[in-house]
């Protein structure tokens, strides 16, 4: 008699995240957090190298940012000048707000490198830190999407490992090998191997489900017998052994 099918979820069977997209974010996550690093760097070098100076709001004008054919909002931009310790005197754009902070004739205090006057910001108006912090925001999120796109896979090789160490070991019959397909990749679909186990205690059959070959199996299990490692009272957690398959490997992607 026919082993009826009861389902089990395995956690073993998984698409697995495409390399080049693994790839681009590990990338793009380490250059921006790098970069971050450095502008960081530069900040603090810049912060022990800079002395103050008094500055003169010399010029206050109204920018309207215009979003496509409608307007955004207005900045107010600034211009300061101020006298470097050597008697030399420096223009330069100290930066915009949203809303008017400084009307023209405004004392503020400049911060500058001495053996560059034109490395110079207002306090008030810009930060050192603005580009290491704006850097660092846009690496971390990419780094956090390649752990969390390959946490799953990481906790089933765990959870693998968990069975193959505390498992119980069953035998069970092959009943099917079939075609996922729901999966397809490098021009092919992969194999999966059914197979199915009767609970002597319970009397239920368990069916399982093998990770993915992507070569035909059939002449390596035909009337054979699989070793599958069940979590001990709840066979719906299984690791199916096809270590000794010899399978082609997977599409590259």
């Amino acid at each position: 008699m026919s082993a009826p099918e009861v389902r089990a979820v395995s956690f073993i069977v998984s698409n697995d995240i495409p390399a080049v997209l693994t790839r681009t974010f590990l990338g793009l996550g380490v250059v921006l957090l790098v970069s971050a690093l450095l502008a960081y760097v530069g900040a603090r070098r810049f912060l022990d190298a800079a002395v103050i100076a008094d500055g003169r709001i010399t010029h206050v004008a109204a920018s309207v940012d215009r979003g496509g054919s409608r307007t955004s909002g207005v900045k107010f931009l600034y211009w300061v000048d101020f006298t470097t310790s050597s008697g030399q005197v420096m223009r330069f754009f100290a930066g915009r707000t949203s809303r008017r902070a400084y009307m023209t004739g405004d004392h503020v205090d400049v911060l500058y490198l001495p053996d560059r006057p034109d490395k110079a910001l207002v306090r008030s108006l810009s930060s050192p830190w603005g580009l290491g912090v704006t850097l660092g925001l846009g690496g971390g999120p990419f780094l956090l999407a390649v752990g969390l796109m390959h946490l799953p896979q990481a906790a089933r090789a765990w959870r693998r490992r968990q069975l193959l160490r505390h498992g119980t070991r069953v035998q069970a019959k092959v009943r099917a090998i079939k075609r996922d397909r729901g999966v397809f990749s490098g021009g092919r679909h992969p194999f999966v191997i059914v197979c199915a186990w009767r609970d002597p205690e319970t009397t239920r059959w368990h069916v399982f489900h093998s990770a993915y070959l992507w070569a035909d199996p059939r002449a390596q299990v035909s009337g054979r017998e699989l070793d599958v490692h069940v979590m001990p009272g709840n066979p719906r957690y299984y690791h199916v052994d096809i270590s000794f398959i010899r399978s082609a490997p997977a599409p590259a992607r």
